[in-house]
């Protein structure tokens, strides 16, 4: 599939309709909305004031927020909220119009028992801090009334700390007919009592004040452990009507759907606020202009057709060169891999798509990566079963989708390399013959050939060759680009007489290690197809231009063998991971555990399934970053022209669901 063309919308229309147009652009799905140029004689549309509307999106997340928190204090609770990611169909969206009444009731509802939360808990707080300062005073068995004063005595009752207290008892009872009573222990301190004349008062208080004491602030006729207990009855009898209430906001778990949905209708009501300024008009019409993919310009004029009573309506197809959001269509499988392409830069409107040619090779390089048969298997299951549960559509449904098709490749070279979560399968149960053939071609370790007298593992050149062929197809991009604008000579000579030259290179590399009769004529041939690449190379350049580019052309011979080069991460990511997984698997786990009984037995799988899902992991992360590495610079960087932007419809994107056709 290509990048889709795009017109430009200019439509005018009467102000008044102009809310209901909006409305029939977000059904159909197929305008973006853009800025629309000034023209005399008009002036701009005001976007409107949209606080109050962000005001009412907020309550609603937070209605939302505290029914999932009482979820969490009540886990056994049945009632499941939904969650976001919930599919919903354009008639069921702009139906939140008759229901916003309906809906501001329940969030009055759940507003108001919030504020019952908060008032609980605030009280819980107060009754908490109270419990806390009559806590040192737990140990008194009489009431605070017992040590106040008399009519010739002071009696001064507190905490002193336990480190002073000795000091300050031994210098209290020097003063005249004092008594003092150690009463108990408490947080930080003895509780102390001193009986004293009234005349010897100021004196103890001053002396105790100087070692730390904190006298005590109770004078009533209640005891303190009595007080506690009553303070602590309070605070659960609270956290109960907590409890309670928090029951009553999971009754409303079965409206969060409801609830975000009238979100995600107030936020499509901001983004059609913000969207009216973008016009321009006079007293009675307004001026709308937008991008509407070529394809689905009836869709759209139908839907202006048939909600507004007097228009204009204009679509101007975008030139290739010009401007224009990009709308990408492919399959259901490749599609997924716009995500990764996207990550890089988004295609420019006028270039080429390359995410089918891209998904192909990710997926290849991903798959040889891995290089395990039963890895493969798990990316597969678990790469489905992860994207099932992720929104549809989402980052991370698309990265599972990635590694599940990955999976694919990596069961084919997992059989290869006769690699079974690191059990070579085939070399134990198949015949001698079978292990001289995998021990001489596939091995990665001891398979090797003779290149020009250097011995190379076979399984690098392998893997130098698939680059090779990657850079090739990256030239064939370009020349299919060049081609579609209309620039033949540039698609031939800048594009395929490199991908010819780099196709020839793999060709006399390995006829050279196979020792071919005709292994001279390949080097001829390839040497002649880079030496008119590089000859023709400025033959669309002007002036010096021309030998210039000759130059800078065979230069470059030395960036094509760095590219090609770094293609080695291939094998040494997928010898890695095929060594780790071997060591798991028949080093520790069978060679180590095995004999030694049950015991070993249960040890050694446990190192299978621990040790393989470690190695799983760190090798998906790794095959992840160089995969992409290797497709942003050795593939891009021949052909691919980014900085484009996204078309996004008017209306179509929601915080919370996302849009299915009506028949679903």
């Amino acid at each position: 599939m290509a990048i889709s063309e795009m017109s430009l919308m200019t439509l005018v229309c009467l102000d008044g309709e102009k809310d209901a147009l909006y409305d029939a652009f977000s059904k159909t799905g197929s305008v973006q909305i853009k800025k629309t140029e000034d023209y005399e004689n008009v002036q701009r549309v005001e976007a409107g004031d949209v606080s109050p509307i962000l005001e009412k999106i907020a309550g609603a997340e937070k209605a939302v927020e505290a029914i999932l928190m009482a979820k969490e204090r009540l886990p056994k609770c049945e009632i499941e909220p939904v969650k976001d990611g919930f599919s919903v169909t354009r008639t069921q969206f702009f139906n939140m119009k008759g229901r916003m009444d309906e809906t501001e009731e329940i969030l009055q509802k759940i507003q108001a028992l919030c504020d019952k939360n908060l008032q609980l808990k605030a009280e819980n707080a107060k009754l908490s801090a109270k419990a806390r300062a009559y806590e040192p005073y737990a140990c008194l068995s009489k009431p605070f009334s017992f040590y106040m004063d008399t009519r010739y005595t002071a009696t001064l009752l507190g905490v002193l700390p336990f480190d002073k207290t000795s000091d300050c008892v031994k210098e209290l009872s020097e003063l005249q007919d004092v008594k003092t009573e150690m009463l108990g222990a408490a947080k930080g301190g003895n509780v102390f009592a001193a009986v004293l004349p009234k005349t010897e008062k100021q004196k103890a208080e001053t002396l105790l004040s100087s070692y730390g004491f904190q006298r005590c602030p109770y004078s009533s006729n209640e005891v303190a452990k009595d007080v506690i207990a009553m303070l602590n009855q309070e605070e659960q009898e609270n956290l109960k009507r907590q409890t309670e209430v928090d029951a009553e906001l999971l009754s409303f778990a079965d409206k969060t759907m409801l609830i975000k949905l009238y979100a995600d209708y107030l936020s499509y009501q901001v983004e059609k606020a913000k969207a009216k300024g973008d016009g321009v008009g006079t007293k009675t019409t307004v001026v709308i202009e937008g991008y509407v993919p070529t394809e689905m310009t009836a869709r759209v004029e139908k839907a202006v057709s048939e909600t507004a009573s007097a228009y204009f309506i204009e679509f101007t197809p975008v030139k290739r060169e010009d401007f224009a959001p990009t709308l990408v269509k492919n399959g259901k499988a490749v599609e997924n891999f716009e995500f990764v392409t996207n990550m890089y830069s988004v295609p420019a409107y006028g270039a080429l798509d390359p995410n089918r040619m891209m998904s192909f090779f990710f997926s290849l390089f991903m798959g040889l990566i891995m290089g395990d048969a039963g890895y493969g298997l798990l990316m597969i299951l678990g790469g489905f079963w992860f994207a099932g549960r992720q929104r549809k559509g989402s980052a991370t449904y698309r990265m599972a989708k990635v590694f599940a098709y990955g999976g694919f490749f990596a069961i084919l070279f997992g059989a290869l390399f006769d690699s079974w979560f690191g059990f070579g399968l085939l070399r134990e149960f198949l015949s001698d013959g079978y292990r001289d053939f995998y021990a001489n071609n596939i091995d990665a370790i001891n398979a090797k050939v003779s290149l020009a007298g250097i011995s190379i593992p076979t399984m690098l050149l392998w893997c130098l060759g698939l680059g090779t062929v990657h850079i090739a197809f990256g030239q064939l991009m370009k020349a299919a680009q060049s081609f579609g604008r209309g620039k033949v000579v540039e698609g031939i000579f800048s594009g395929l007489a490199w991908a010819f030259a780099l196709f020839a290179l793999i060709f006399w590399v390995f006829s050279a290690v196979t020792k071919a009769t005709y292994t001279a004529y390949a080097g001829y041939t390839t040497a002649g197809l880079f030496g008119l690449a590089i000859l023709t190379s400025g033959i669309t350049e002007r002036g010096a231009g021309k030998v210039i580019k000759v130059f800078s052309s065979a230069y470059g011979l030395i960036n094509y063998m760095s590219d090609i080069l770094s293609y080695a991460r291939l094998y040494g990511l997928m010898l890695s991971g095929a060594q780790i997984a071997s060591i798991f698997t028949n080093t520790l786990a069978i060679g180590l555990l095995f004999p030694q009984g049950i015991v070993g037995i249960v040890f050694g799988v446990l190192i299978i399934v621990v040790g393989n899902l470690f190695n799983l992991a760190i090798s998906l992360l790794g095959a992840y970053i160089h995969d992409s590495r290797l497709q942003y610079v050795e593939f891009f960087g021949k052909f691919y022209e980014g900085e484009g932007e996204l078309f996004t419809p008017f209306g179509s994107t929601l915080a919370h669901g996302y849009f299915v056709p009506e028949n679903n």
